[in-house]
């Protein structure tokens, strides 16, 4: 649903809220995922604000709040207006996971207990019918400053300060980046007279360019206000030193690509061991790298007298055309200058620098291994700038990326990735198709959400950590054709391992209430195994829930599951379990059997624990991937995932093969509870319809305590179906498989029977994980202790969340599937998520922003996938990566990779020989030179 409205000139910030009357509920208890907060009637709301922008309709920004699971007050947002005109608002309504002028009417504390309304009481009573929401937008008049002042190369520690001479007036202002894009605000309403803003540092401007400052009102204004903004900033990094960085950098990957010897030298004179060295390889030819030409005429000549100088690259797009000419790689390789950040485990925020801990050797390494320049952000106005909205935002909200401030502007990520590209066009990097992008920095020197910024236009990746971890990392993952052979799990004659039990539930229910083990957990050997761990996830949705939401997902591109046909033979029958259909269609959202059909297609096989000890213990032993969807967050301890209980009272199987919900539930049906929205009376009879008496509720709370399986009304709804029987029987009595809501492990009450790993206890228990790969839709754990944890035992790429992760995460069932038919790592990936998530630079808007899930690792690596019935392209023995043996005299084109024993073009100088021939070969020529003059005098 849209709605259109105009924002006038002279109007610079908007506040958006989305709001519904309703009683509410809390209980606020500590932990992980206990609190509560009903909403009577419920809702699930979400809200999109787009904006005429250059001409064409921009996504703004959008909100996704679980209302289910935090309350009402969750979708509101706010924005700098970028261009006057025409604005849009729409809102969504699907199951997914303040504002002064909204009266909150009564609102009562009572210890943990909250309670209260929005709206009138007589507004609360008719929505409890049928819900109507409210959007309020308000808009803020304001003005904008053009900052004569551009920041220098290295801008750090900048401080603005807002002041007004009227303190019952208040006033916010924003700080706009070259771009227009709002790299930070302040708007506390609280403020009397003054407001600050500090951002760790600011990128350069190219000429034309400057930054702004906006200032808005925040309140009805009647008389004029003077207001006086102040700013300062600090410059701690020097040109000379970032230029050097960067001959080092660029003049590495040369050498390498090369095969040549680098050497370092100043750029005020000509070291005399380097001087020997030069003699000592019999040098002839010379590349000097001296960007921003700060190497003396003196050197210059010095080198000269030994060899010929073949190059001197003086502009960084000299050294960039020359690598990129010598190896044919367009690559994109992103680093910084930024020492690391470093940061407390339990707080999220970054809490000082280490001035020597640079990432410029580990991208250094990684670039020269894509046989690519690395691209320095300081050294680019363009890149400078753009990195500032990242950053300053994720240093904010990291520690709580929950929050409905907690995810990254729509907006913003267009315009700085926009930019971006314009800089990569420039330099030519911009080719046909999808560039391999990768970016090593930390998590607080580049913001996380520049990574995701770039989907469908490159295929991102990121190395995080402190720069040991990712020159680590980078090690293992640039090995890892030879070292993924080391793993247990490449074993051709197979490997024990734990596998999950399975389970039914039969009448009678008495007892274990009817569950009965049909196949106990134990071990089994395997091959090329992938572990598979599913605690929350989608169960036949579209299928078999969408009778009980009213509507079937349809993706970003269109594609509904379950129902569009596929051209690949990998897709065949992949509907025929529950639809019944053969041939090849794109699956419906099943996670936990759709992902092990396709591992198993791609020649793995599939083991599963959802026990975390079992499952622990597999990964130490041994797997290619472990793949899962399980919820994730916790507000301490690095970031917690929920796992399989078997100590719970409500639990009688412990290592089940798939998750399950307590109530009824087994591995043959997991999905037993609903989230309950339509009211006690339509649960009891299991009428989502809205006809009928038995159709309509009034206690609508979103809870999961729906009872989707009812034994009772199955017996009758096969009565119902009989001939004769069913002309009388209503529609839904015959139906009583619509109250499934198709999500597993959901809110709360379906959790009672998972238990929690907190990344203490994962750092403890995991060893050496001998290169496998992480991929979970779990959410708020990348980033996280939880995640350099799996960097720091081994896992060479992860694909998960730092953000909340909605219901459809489609993109797991992909990433198997693509693997087999030949993409890389990367590709797999990022093919899945553009179906269900917003691509930012390829204009594709999408209401779900709770797909922000990145990539960590190299996008181009290629996991070994052992099956080749759909391409070969993943596949590869051990003796085709076989190591090479110890031999001394061993030499690549002179490069002897284990260690010198001689030197064959050593510039030997002159022999005593050879000065004796030397003059006796002068003497003569003097000689002959007199005789010839002699005889002309003559």
């Amino acid at each position: 649903m849209f709605r259109d409205f105009e924002v006038s000139e002279g109007y610079k910030y908007l506040k958006a809220r989305i709001w519904w009357p309703c009683f509410y509920f809390a209980v606020n208890l500590p932990g992980f995922f206990n609190a509560v907060n009903v909403s009577i009637p419920t809702g699930d709301p979400n809200l999109e604000l787009f904006c005429k922008y250059k001409g064409k309709w921009m996504q703004v920004a959008a909100t996704l709040g679980w209302n289910p699971k935090s309350g009402m007050d969750v979708d509101y947002t706010a924005s700098y207006v970028y261009e006057s005109g025409p604005w849009r608002v729409s809102m969504t309504d699907v199951p997914t996971h303040g504002l002064d002028e909204i009266e909150e009417q009564k609102h009562r504390n009572l210890g943990i207990f909250a309670f209260g309304r929005y709206g009138s009481f007589l507004e609360v009573l008719k929505n409890l019918r049928k819900v109507n929401y409210k959007v309020d937008i308000t808009i803020f008049p304001g003005v904008e400053l053009d900052l004569e002042d551009k920041p220098m190369y290295g801008c750090t520690d900048a401080y603005f300060k807002l002041t007004w001479d009227n303190p019952n007036v208040n006033l916010g202002f924003s700080l706009i980046g070259p771009a227009g894009e709002e790299i930070l605000s302040v708007a506390n309403e609280t403020a009397m007279g003054e407001q600050e803003l500090y951002l760790e540092g600011l990128g350069q401007c190219l000429e034309d360019e400057c930054y702004k400052i906006c200032v808005f009102a925040m309140d009805n204004i009647s008389n004029p206000v003077n207001f006086k903004v102040e700013y300062i900033w600090k410059h701690n990094l020097s040109e000379d030193v970032g230029y050097s960085l960067t001959s080092a950098a660029e003049g590495a990957i040369l050498g390498s690509i090369l095969n040549a010897p680098l050497l370092y030298t100043s750029s005020e004179n000509l070291a005399d061991c380097t001087k020997d060295v030069l003699r000592k390889l019999g040098v002839e030819h010379i590349y000097i790298v001296d960007i921003g030409s700060r190497l003396k005429k003196d050197v210059i000549d010095g080198l000269k007298n030994i060899a010929k100088i073949e190059e001197h690259y003086t502009k960084v797009e000299e050294i960039y055309n020359k690598i990129r000419e010598e190896t044919g790689s367009n690559d994109i390789i992103f680093s910084t200058l930024d020492p690391w950040s470093y940061w407390y485990v339990d707080e999220r925020k970054p809490y000082g620098e280490n001035p020597g801990s640079l990432y410029i050797g580990p991208a250094t390494y990684i670039a020269a291994h894509h046989g690519s320049p690395v691209l320095l952000v300081e050294n680019h106005p363009e890149l400078s700038t753009s990195i500032r909205y990242h950053t300053e935002f994720w240093k904010r909200m990291a520690s709580d990326p929950a929050s409905p401030k907690g995810l990254p502007s729509v907006a913003e990520m267009y315009i700085t990735g926009t930019r971006v590209y314009d800089f990569l066009n420039k330099y030519d990097f911009d080719k046909e198709g999808e560039e391999t992008m990768i970016t090593v920095a930390g998590q607080y020197d580049i913001g996380i959400s520049w990574d995701r910024t770039f989907f469908g236009k490159a295929i991102p990746g990121r190395f995080l950590g402190s720069p040991v971890d990712t020159a680590y990392w980078i090690s293992r993952s640039v090995f890892y054709p030879a070292l993924i052979f080391v793993n247990p799990a490449t074993n051709p004659n197979g490997i024990e391992l734990i596998n999950g039990s399975k389970s039914i539930r039969r009448f009678p229910y008495w007892g274990r209430f009817g569950l009965k083990i049909i196949k106990e957990s134990g071990p089994e050997t395997f091959k090329y195994p992938v572990l598979h761990t599913y605690l929350t996830y989608l169960h036949r949705f579209n299928e078999r829930a969408s009778d009980y939401w009213g509507w079937k997902y349809t993706c970003a591109d269109g594609v509904i599951p379950g129902e569009s046909p596929s051209f690949e033979a990998i897709d065949r029958g992949v509907n025929e379990k529950y639809y019944g259909k053969p041939g090849a269609y794109y699956p419906d959202f099943t996670e936990s059997e759709i992902v092990p059909l396709y591992t198993a297609r791609a020649g793995y096989e599939n083991v599963f624990s959802t026990n975390p000890d079992d499952a622990l213990r597999n990964i130490n032993k041994g797997v290619i991937m472990w793949m899962g969807i399980a919820h994730g967050g916790g507000p301490t301890g690095g970031g917690c995932m929920k796992t399989w209980n078997p100590n719970s009272s409500l639990v009688y199987e412990e290592n089940p093969w798939r998750g399950y919900e307590w109530y009824l539930g087994s591995t043959e049906e997991p999905d037993t509870m609903s989230i309950e929205t339509y009211g006690i009376i339509p649960m009891i009879f299991g009428n989502p319809t809205g006809k009928g008496i038995t159709g309509h509720g009034v206690f609508r709370t979103s809870l999961d305590f729906g009872l989707a399986r009812k034994p009772l009304l199955d017996g009758i709804a096969k009565i119902a179906n009989l001939p004769i029987i069913r002309i009388f029987t209503p529609e839904w009595l015959k139906n009583s498989q619509d109250y499934y809501d198709g999500v597993v492990g959901s809110t709360l009450v379906g959790l009672l029977n998972q238990g929690v790993m907190n990344a203490y206890e994962l750092d403890d228990k995991l060893e050496n994980v001998h290169s496998a790969g992480f991929i979970n839709g779990c959410c708020l754990l990348a980033t996280r202790y939880f995640h350099i944890t799996l960097v720091r035992h081994g896992f060479v790429f992860q694909i998960f969340d730092p953000w909340p992760t909605s219901w459809f995460t489609t993109w797991i069932q992909d990433i198997p599937r693509n693997l087999a038919l030949g993409d890389t790592i990367g590709e797999a990936f990022v093919k899945g998520i553009s179906h269900v998530g917003i691509l930012y630079l390829a204009g594709q808007w999408w209401a779900d922003i709770k797909q922000n899930v990145c990539y960590y690792g190299d996008p181009s690596l290629r996991p070994l996938v052992p099956g080749i019935d759909y391409s070969d392209a993943n596949y590869w023995e051990q003796k085709d990566v076989k190591p090479l043996g110890y031999d001394p005299s061993f030499s690549i084109d002179g490069h002897n990779p284990f260690g010198v024993t001689s030197y064959p073009h050593e510039y030997q100088g002159v022999s005593i020989f050879q000065l004796i021939l030397v003059a006796v070969s002068a003497i003569i020529i003097i000689f002959i030179v007199i005789l010839i003059e002699h005889k002309r005098k003559s």
